[in-house]
């Protein structure tokens, strides 16, 4: 078992936000919470599974990651990214940001969740670094070609 694995619950849903599309990976259908801490994310999943039992949830993540942490920081400072106060905003590495989700669905706090690159080059790294990962815990399903408006 790998520092990933996610036992007796569904697998991880992921989507990622390309200007203005959405990828996702099933067709199942979901709903989309967001919040500017884990306790509002949790708060707001809760309220959905409830409002809307049989659909997923999937919590909104920001993203800005890079090789290293320090990278990460320097260029949203350099880069004048601003964080939306009512979304989840992860800086970091592709590591931390498959923990961060990985660790939100072993909590039962919501399925997956919806990554949102803040800066150009970034998808890049969610595609080549997280993805994979992440497809270890969604049991290699593979990123499907299902498109829906952001």
């Amino acid at each position: 078992m790998t520092d990933h694995d996610v036992v007796g619950q569904r697998h991880v849903r992921v989507a990622l936000i390309n200007g203005d599309n959405l990828w996702i990976d099933s067709t199942r259908q979901f709903i989309r919470v967001r919040g500017g801490d884990l306790r509002q994310v949790a708060q707001n999943a809760a309220s959905a599974h409830e409002d809307h039992p049989g659909l997923d949830v999937l919590v909104d993540i920001d993203v800005l990651i890079d090789t290293s942490s320090a990278r990460a920081r320097h260029r949203m400072t350099v880069e004048h990214v601003i964080a939306r106060v009512d979304t989840i905003t992860y800086v970091g590495t592709p590591t931390g940001l498959v923990g961060l989700v990985a660790d939100i669905h072993a909590l039962g706090m919501c399925d997956g969740a919806v990554l949102r690159p803040l800066l150009p080059g970034v998808i890049d790294l969610i595609r080549e670094r997280v993805m994979p990962e992440l497809s270890a815990i969604r049991r290699d399903r593979p990123l499907s070609d299902q498109m829906w408006p952001a």
